[in-house]
């Protein structure tokens, strides 16, 4: 999961729904906190609504037993790799 894209998108959501810029601070151990209690506690929300979704993608096709398939598996990756770019999670 993308946590930069992910806070980004929080960010647009966030400043346009709310008129408030964010302002946070790093701290030096790689952590990043909103000066505003409750900007930090939205973000936390937000990154709990994307770890709670799960995306199910069909089943591979069996190149085993059909090798003309190899282009529903290349969609079945580009789908799984276009959703985790936007801070989802796909099953295994």
């Amino acid at each position: 999961m993308d946590t930069n894209k992910m806070r980004e998108q929080f960010e647009a959501w966030h400043s346009a729904k709310s008129g408030w810029e964010p302002r946070h601070y790093d701290f030096y151990w790689n952590e990043t906190y909103y000066e505003d209690e409750d900007f930090q506690c939205a973000w936390e929300a937000w990154q709990a609504s994307r770890e709670a979704v799960m995306v199910e993608l069909p089943p591979k096709w069996n190149s085993e037993t059909n090798s003309n398939m190899q282009w529903w598996d290349q969609g079945i990756e580009d789908a799984r790799m276009a959703i985790e770019a936007q801070g989802l999670k796909v099953a295994p």
